[in-house]
């Protein structure tokens, strides 16, 4: 009782003294904050509640038929076939996943993806129609079959992307060594009783720099009511994950760096506008970082690299570049063409690609034609010249280039900037550009 009592008068105090100081009030969250995720973190990961890690292994073909055995006897093909929209329940939560999938695999239309445990094949459906080649890996034929049919029946279906639907044993994945650029999985790992395995599997097929992101449910999932009854009804396998006991073996496995990505469907809270000005100023972030550790329990993203990930310009990080005219300005004849030389540094993270400017991310340099005295442009799209190779960060390039002949004398400006084609100029990222002024006698 009298334990009560002190601790009341404590916390009385304690909320006493918020009200009037900023400074107690920030200083209680971040005991609050770290009390709340200490009490989480240290809790250790329980134990399977059927089977040990060895029992799993060993189990692995019986958990993989009952996985083929669900889709065969599932009784509503219209909803499998229809996700994510007929699945109204978690709708907002689906198109949520995919967007932070789609975000850390740094996706570009023409990246070869594979999904692991692809199922129905209905995210690969949406990857599809972003332009992105396709390889569903499940082992379920009978998943797969209904994923063709998905794709089958969407006249809009890219056919020239060749998406591929590969059955596997579970055991090895039917891809060549360095075949795919990205493999995504969705609910599907903690499916795999042999995780190891199909680890190394993944390393395998996947090429340097490239990147797995996967969407898990977290730690205690095997012990929620819906999974003991899907294994109990289809003796298919729910499983949990660890994070930090899975580093470790995705090092081993050959993946060179792991990272989770401490995000979540409830964050998205709501702020009053009246108290915005607050949250900006961190007297608000209580609330955020209980929902932060509260949303960690329950789902997981996990990003897996191999080698050294290298952005390009079909999906750059920071683009930058220093752009260095041989000359500072030039007189032209009226009707003449003008040729002109500029260095081009790689002063950004991002690697420029060459190649057919129709391709998505070949880099150029473009040139605008703009009147002195005059804001807007006269073309925009004056020239580009492409560069001869890739260009890797702190490499360097010069291009010599020929600009169109210009009819009207007069005194205009050349604005120099770097494009990577189909997806922006690097001065809209904040790269810095060069003019040159422009005399036409």
């Amino acid at each position: 009782m009298k334990a009560q009592f002190l601790a009341n008068l404590i916390v009385a105090i304690a909320e006493w003294l918020a009200r009037r100081s900023l400074r107690v009030q920030r200083l209680l969250n971040v005991i609050f904050e770290r009390l709340y995720v200490s009490k989480w973190l240290n809790q250790p990961p329980a134990a399977h509640p059927r089977f040990t890690p060895e029992q799993m292994i060993a189990r692995t073909d019986t958990f993989n038929a009952a996985s083929d055995r669900y889709f065969a006897e599932h009784e509503d093909l219209p909803f499998l076939l229809g996700k994510p929209y007929t699945d109204t329940e978690h709708f907002a939560r689906r198109l949520f996943d995919m967007g932070v999938l789609a975000h850390w695999l740094r996706l570009a239309p023409g990246d070869v993806v594979m999904e692991l445990g692809a199922g129905t094949c209905w995210l690969l459906h949406f990857l599809n129609r972003y332009g992105c080649p396709t390889i569903a890996v499940d082992v379920s034929p009978a998943a797969l079959e209904m994923g063709r049919e998905l794709f089958q029946r969407d006249p809009l279906v890219n056919w020239d992307l060749d998406p591929q639907f590969l059955p596997y044993d579970g055991h090895r994945i039917p891809l060549p060594d360095g075949h795919v650029d990205r493999i995504i999985l969705y609910d599907a790992f903690h499916h795999i009783p042999n995780q190891e395995e199909i680890l190394r599997e993944m390393a395998r097929v996947l090429n340097d720099g490239g990147v797995v992101a996967m969407r898990e449910p977290a730690a205690g999932h095997s012990r929620t009511e819906e999974s003991r009854r899907e294994m109990d009804t289809w003796d298919v396998l729910e499983n949990d994950i660890d994070v930090a006991e899975l580093e470790p073996r995705a090092l081993a496995c050959g993946f060179s760096r792991m990272t989770v990505v401490p995000i979540d469907l409830p964050l998205s809270i709501e702020v009053p506008a009246s108290r915005l000005p607050d949250f900006l100023a961190g007297r608000e972030l209580r609330h955020y970082w209980a929902l932060l550790a509260t949303a960690m329990q329950s789902s997981t993203y996990i990003v897996l690299y191999k080698g050294e990930y290298q952005p390009t310009t079909r999906s750059p990080d920071n683009p930058r570049a220093r752009i260095e005219p041989a000359v500072k300005d030039v007189r032209v004849t009226a009707g003449e063409p003008l040729e002109l030389r500029v260095g081009l540094t790689n002063t950004g993270d991002t690697r420029w690609l060459s190649g057919a400017p129709d391709r998505r991310g070949a880099t150029q340099l473009g040139a605008q034609l703009h009147h002195a005295a005059a804001r807007a442009g006269i073309d925009a799209d004056w020239s580009r010249t492409p560069l001869p190779h890739d260009v890797a960060p702190g490499g360097q390039v010069t291009l010599n280039l020929v600009l169109p002949a210009i009819e009207t004398p007069g005194e205009y400006r050349i604005v120099l900037d770097v494009i990577a084609e189909h997806v922006c100029w690097f001065g809209e990222r904040g790269s810095p550009t060069a003019e040159v002024p422009l005399t036409v006698l």
